[in-house]
């Protein structure tokens, strides 16, 4: 089997961004489109199932002000689709918040101020299969 360039294994993926409506970030929107990638958008946690049952979503970014500190909401993506990669993102980071999140076996824990390039890695290795 001839390894793909990693660019050809993102085609027809889809990333379903969930945060507060108009705050996506701009890199993320061009790293998708130069990738190929879908993006997908919900501003409530509502949406974010409703998506989920209507299309096929390959990773999910969740922001954890939409969870309002019921992090039992990942348990219920995780009935829905099991082995969805999650990643959360979080304004602040506290121990009590990580360690909560983390309960859920998400898929990574991205703090905003870190950067937008260790997201974009992130969403890379979760929509092509691997491990953070």
């Amino acid at each position: 089997m001839v390894p793909q360039p990693i660019q050809d294994m993102d085609v027809n993926k889809t990333i379903l961004i969930a945060e507060q409506a108009g705050n996506t970030p701009r890199e993320l929107e061009i790293f998708a489109k130069k990738r190929g990638l879908e993006l997908l958008k919900a501003d409530n946690l509502k949406d974010v199932l409703l998506t989920l049952q209507e299309n096929r979503i390959d990773s999910l970014v969740l922001d954890a002000a939409l969870l309002e500190a019921d992090c039992g909401f990942i348990s219920v993506i995780k009935g829905m689709e099991k082995d969805l990669p999650i990643i959360i993102c979080a304004e602040k980071n506290t121990p009590e918040l990580e360690s909560e999140i983390r309960k859920y076996q998400i898929f990574y824990y991205h703090i905003k101020s870190f950067g937008i390039e260790d997201l974009v890695m992130a969403i890379a290795n979760a929509v092509n299969g691997l491990s953070h």
